[in-house]
Order: structure tokens, then sequence, then C-alpha cells
């Protein structure tokens, strides 16, 4: 229990606060400091909500806020910058000085974040050869760019400078990807030199740590907690300070899967032991919002799994600013054992929520009408190629021989919908590895278009460097390379949408845009039930709400009040795979659990057994086996370790592994259930039927079972447990067992994911 009085200096007065690390502690004019954070994103809010959110933060108890700075939102070309309006960061942080939060700056250049490309601007995947995160001398003179000029609009906002800049951040978790010093000081130094006059910090996982360091920035960790927080940032410095960078409370959604929940009761406790140690967090995330103009990422780690346009998190305070329980625990919390002495400001009231009225499309207008630049080609061209950052791109080539076989678009980056002569006949989803479908041509010259999605950019992990969109390679049709294309751009989330020319008809089966008005007399937030609608993107006013698909968990789409008004409004819906809906309302709450039909996904998983996981040796796990009886196995830790991924590697033996139930014990002793645990890695299993599959390990059934026979290499499979754990040991049940052994394994853990190579 740390006995020491932590002084909470309010950030509103234009003088210069001093804040240094000295005796293992934050220090604000010689005063220590604990810093309570919480991460918010101001492209992911609404400018006119920024203060609304900051004055819901003050209320919770935070006194900082951090935020990552997102390059390819401030340099979408190369060389031409833009802080204004949405991308205005600077009256963001100015607004937090007002509202007395400090402010802890993560300008990356990489920051991940469930962002397209984790940030990079899309013009770099255009230089052949360029190796991002690393030494490159081409691609660190456009990382320079990008600090020198951040640096011209806020380095004078530094505590030093009056301001409420405390800390600003290198890179980012920088040691679950490499180990290049050299690169990690050239940022450094950037920053310096762009004029951040104040303590600089690096973060990563507790394993990556040492890898993510880099000399002259403090080491936080992430993920994080417990002992494991000390034990983490004593081998860099011994007593502190400790500060966990990103605290998980919560976690973000994917296409596809449910909708990620976390109850409140654990992570307010993990709070109050930090809290009681003197250990400074920030919660990643506080404030989640919305991936509005198609900015979400993707992962790769287990497959592609892109974002959705909701980032709501379940944090604190979700999407719409809506305080849920975890709001009112943590403030509980930081009420009791931080503000002992002040009462926290009251909660704001929470803004007005309408329902929008039924609202029915009797306006259409085809796909043509987006249609700007035109570009002849040989071979299909990429989104980069012709200088697109996100949205959708168009193919259009014609065949003039009748043919019945198999169409391939290698390589599809990331979703296509493929038409003949008008028509839709067919989509590839990258989600399933889709790559081709059957095609006739009987009625010559044919038209083939092809238009594909940008679902989002790989935003973690080594796919990073392989992030080219649209058809990327080549379109054959029964093995034979189509050429004579034209290419068309189709950004969309930046179109003058409203100026189309729609008509009083129905475009169906094809991507079209359907307009309808409405009237309103009073404004408000309120969320877009769009579940029957299938796939596509809307706006509000010409002001882009994102995208929608109703595979889930979103089904509603947020519409935020401000960009509403009072008399006629106009929305337009893009329907990239018609449904034939065309009727629409606003729902006074969102929906942000519910799974839909996913037409494209095949009836039997399919993992991808090409990839091989990346096992840091900074995760591994010591552990003593304890004899059991021959049915199972349980492989007690050292330590106890917090983790949200778990890896199993069943070395190599003369014998199959037949494994029925893994099981999971926390740190207290009791078993974690597996409602939320899902297989997202494994190299092989058997698929004689439904009941071998590596799934049936963590199905809670004993009568099924992942059954692997004897091969050269271990057999490994990674487990998500849903959410980060404390724990103590797992144990094995194995289905016959004078047939198999898994007593020789390797465990390794970690909050976040393992890379795949």
């Amino acid at each position: 229990m740390w006995a020491i009085l932590l002084v909470f200096v309010s950030c509103q007065s234009k003088k210069a606060n001093h804040f240094e690390i000295q005796s293992g502690q934050f220090h604000i004019n010689n005063k220590p400091v604990q810093l309570i954070c919480g991460e918010m994103h101001y492209p992911r809010i609404p400018k006119e909500y920024w203060q609304d959110r900051m004055k819901r933060a003050k209320a919770m108890g935070l006194n900082t806020i951090s935020a990552y700075v997102f390059w390819n939102f401030h340099e979408r070309q190369s060389g031409e910058f833009d802080f204004d309006g949405q991308a205005d960061i600077r009256h963001f942080i100015k607004l937090a000085h007002q509202e007395g939060l400090y402010v802890i700056l993560r300008p990356g250049p990489y920051v991940c974040a469930e962002w397209d490309f984790g940030g990079y601007p899309s013009w770099l995947l255009k230089e052949e050869g360029m190796v991002y995160r690393s030494n490159d001398e081409r691609f660190l003179q456009a990382c320079e760019r990008y600090i020198t000029r951040l640096g011209e609009e806020l380095s004078d906002l530094t505590a030093e400078n009056g301001g409420p800049i405390v800390m600003v951040q290198v890179e980012n978790e920088y040691g679950s990807y490499g180990n290049d010093k050299v690169y990690l000081g050239k940022l450094r130094d950037m920053i310096i030199n762009a004029g951040f006059n104040v303590p600089l910090m690096t973060c990563d996982g507790a394993g990556q740590m040492e890898a993510g360091y880099v000399d002259g920035a403090l080491a936080t960790v992430n993920g994080a907690v417990g002992d494991d927080v000390f034990k983490a940032v004593d081998r860099f410095t011994p007593g502190g300070p400790y500060f966990v960078a990103e605290f998980y409370p919560a976690w973000f959604d994917v296409w596809g899967h449910k909708h990620s929940y976390r109850d409140y009761k654990k992570p307010a406790k993990q709070l109050q032991w930090m809290l009681e140690n003197g250990v400074s967090v920030s919660i990643y995330m506080f404030h989640g919002g919305t991936n509005f103009n198609y900015t979400n990422g993707a992962n790769a780690a287990y497959g592609y799994a892109p974002q959705p346009t909701s980032y709501d998190y379940d944090a604190p305070l979700g999407e719409y600013g809506n305080a849920y329980p975890k709001f009112f625990a943590f403030r509980e919390v930081l009420q009791k054992y931080l503000y002992k002495d002040e009462l926290l400001p009251e909660v704001p009231a929470p803004n007005s929520v309408i329902a929008l009225p039924i609202m029915e499309f009797t306006n259409s207008a085809p796909l043509s009408n987006a249609f700007n630049e035109r570009v002849e080609s040989e071979r299909p061209l990429s989104m980069e190629d012709v200088n697109q950052d996100f949205g959708y791109i168009h193919y259009e080539t014609t065949l003039n021989r009748a043919v019945k076989g198999k169409l391939t678009i290698k390589d599809v980056r990331d979703y296509a919908v493929v038409l003949l002569n008008g028509q839709q006949i067919g989509s590839l989803d990258r989600r399933h590895r889709q790559s081709n479908i059957q095609i006739e041509v009987t009625e010559v010259p044919a038209k083939l278009e092809i238009i594909v999605e940008n679902v989002g950019r790989v935003n973690y992990g080594s796919e990073i460097l392989n992030n080219r969109k649209g058809i990327t390679e080549k379109v054959t049709l029964n093995d034979e390379e189509l050429l004579g294309w034209i290419n068309t751009p189709l950004p969309l989330y930046n179109a003058p949408i409203n100026d189309y020319q729609y008509e009083a008809s129905d475009v169906k089966g094809k991507p079209a845009f359907h307009k309808t008005t409405f009237n309103l007399n009073e404004t408000g937030d309120s969320f877009l039930d769009l579940s029957q609608w299938g796939k596509g993107a809307a706006w509000i006013n010409g002001r882009s709400l994102g995208k929608f698909w109703n595979i889930g968990p979103q089904q509603t789409i947020y519409v935020p009040g401000p960009w509403l008004k009072k008399g006629k409004n106009e929305l337009v819906i893009f329907t990239f795979e018609d449904t034939g809906a065309r009727k629409a309302k606003g729902l006074k709450k969102p929906i942000l659990d519910q799974l839909g039909i996913d037409k494209n996904k095949p009836e039997r998983r399919v993992h991808d057994y090409s990839k091989t996981p990346v096992l840091d040796d900074g995760d591994k796990i010591n552990y003593s086996l304890v004899a059991q009886n021959n049915w199972q196995d349980e492989f007690i830790f050292d330590n106890v370790h917090t983790m949200r991924h778990l890896a199993l590697e069943i070395l190599v033996n003369d014998k199959k592994t037949a494994i029925t139930e893994i099981d999971v014990i926390n740190a207290d002793g009791s078993l974690l259930t597996k409602d939320t645990w899902e297989v997202v890695y494994v190299n092989s299993e058997e698929e004689l039927e439904y009941q071998v599959g590596a799934d049936c390990a963590i199905d809670g059934n004993f009568g099924s079972h992942w059954e692997v026979q004897p091969s050269s290499k271990a057999d490994c499979i990674i487990i998500d447990l849903g959410e980060i754990q404390s724990i103590k040991s797992i144990r094995i049940h194995k289905r016959n067992p004078e047939k198999t052994r898994v007593d020789n394994i390797n465990i390794y853990g970690r909050p976040q994911f393992f890379l795949l190579k």
C-alpha cells in the first residue's frame, strides 16, 4: 500500500507546468501525481461532441486524456496536410486543457488502434520495396516530414510551454513487431527535434518491452495487472514510476463475430488495485466512438478479421457518449480511493436521443453517377496505383466469346461483387479466403464488372507490409488471364453524394444509390436500422456515417445529433449488395450485438495451416507439471500470469494428440468459463468428422475432442480467452491416456495477439 499523498494539479493555468520523473514517480511542479488516463480519438468523435466527452471523462475521475495522432488522417496525399475541421487536433488538445485535463500524445507514426493501415497513409504503399516500421531511409524521410509538421502544430502545447501535453510516446508497441533500436532512436530524435520538450515513453506488452524500449524514454507496460506490473517495469526503472499505458477493461468488435462485452466487476477491482498501489493507468478505451469515413482497420493474425464501423468497444463511455455501468463502477472506485477529499463533478445529463421516422426510398441512381477518373490499363490497377485510400474500386472489361468456367481474382482485397451484363452473379470474401466463382457467358460481347471494397487495411503485425487494396494481382478465366481493363476509383466517403442524378425509379440487383428526405421538428442522436439492407454505406446530409453489413454484430449506424437539421434532411444509402430493402428507420438505441446471415461463410470453418505462430521467449511461462491420473495433466505456473491469448505448443512425440478439453484456472483457483473463448489458430487437426476439430477442445463437451496424428512438427493451438485474465494454471484432459501424451509442452501468454508468419 502506498502512503504517498498524490496531488492533482489542474492544468487549466496558462503558465508552464514542469512535468518530470523523479524518485520513482511522476511529478508536476515537484508534487507527485498519479495519472488516471483514458484513451479518446478525435476522428472517431464528432467535433461538436469533443468537449462533451471530455466533461464526461472529468466526471468519471480522469485527469488525463491519451490520444493517438492518425498520420493518414492529416496527410491523405503525400505532402498535403490537413489540420482543419474534424482533423483539428490542436483544438481537441486545447479543449482538454480548458477542461483541466492533461494529455499524453501518441503520434506513432504507427498507432495500430484498429485503424486502417495502423495510421500509415496509403500512398506509402506506392513506394516499391519500402519497408515500413524500419530504418528504411525513404520511410524515415516521410516520417520526419510528418513529425516535423505535427511539431509546428502542437509543440507549443506542452506542459513546459503552458499547455496540457505532459508526455509524448515514441512509436507504439514496437516490441511486438521488431527490435531495431536504430529505427526507434531516429524516431525519438525526430520527436525531440520537433519541439516536444516533455518526457518521452514507449509502451509494450510485458514480454516485448525489451525489444520496444529505447534509451531516453520511459518504458511502460500494456495489458498487465497486479504484481505483473511491478515485475515488468522494474526491469527498466526499478521502483517506478509504474504506468499501465493500456489497461483493457473491454475489447473491439470484428465483423461476423459476437459483440465484445466484459462485465465491469473484475476491471473495477483491477483499477482499485492500481489506485491503492500508486500505479498510473490509461484505460483503453475510455470512449471509442465511430469509424466514420471507412477508417476501420483489420487484423490478420488468425485470418483476415476487419473491424466494423462502430468502435463502441464496450468502453465505459459508449459509442454515442452513453455511460455504461462500467463508467459508474469506475467513477465510484476513483471517488473512494483517489478523490477522497473532493467530490467529482456531476455526470452531465445524457444528450438528446430521437427516433427517426420510417423512411421510404423511392429515388435511385446507378453506380455510374460516381464515376469520375477512369484509367485504362492492360492489367487491373490497385487502389494505391490510382492514388486512392479508402472506399471501393470498379473494374470493367469485355468478354468477346461464349465461355463457361472458373473466374479467379487472385488474392482479392477484400470483398468483391461480380457483375455480368449489369447483374450481380456472385461475391468473394477475403475473410473466407475466397478467390473464384463459376461464370457462364452466353451472349457476347459481354461486360464483366468487378467492384472491390477496401474492408480495412491490416493494422497489426507483419501483414502491414502487404496492404494494397482492390485487385492486387490478376484475373483469370479458366486459367487464362483477362487483359484490357478500365479502372475507376470510388472513394465515395467524400463524394458529392447528394448531387447525383436520382430518378423516381428503383435500380435493383446491382450496386446503386438510394435517396430519401425527411423532416424533423427536433434533433438528437439516432441509430439508423439497416439490418435488412445487406452490405453498403450511408450518408446523412452529405456526411459519411460509415458502412453497414448485415452479418453483424452491428446492425445500426450512429447518426450524430449535430449532423441532423430541423426541417428537411437527406439520407443516401449505397447498396453494395442489394437485398431489395427500401425502408429504414432511426431507433433510440443502437443494435450492436446481433449477428446476421453470412451468406459467403463456408459450412465448415477452414483454418489456415500455411502459417506458423511467432512464439516469443518473452511470453513463455515457466511451470511445474503436477502428476495427475492419466486422464489429465495440470501445469501450475511459477507465478500468476496475465494474458488474453493462450498458446499451447505440444512438442513432438510418437503419440497422437487427442484432447477433450482445455481448462484454465484463474488466480483464485476457480475455472474460467468458456462462453467467450475462441480458437483463433491451430496448425493441424483431423477432418474426419465434426467432433474432432480444434474447437472441440474448448466446447465444454467431453464427448468431442481435438485430434492430431503423430508428425514431425509440434502441434500448436492458440485460444482467445475473451478478456485479459490472471492465470494460475492450465489443465488438459486427454481422450485416451494410453495412446496420447501432452506433458511435453511449451506455454505462452499475451494480452494481445500472437503474430503469424
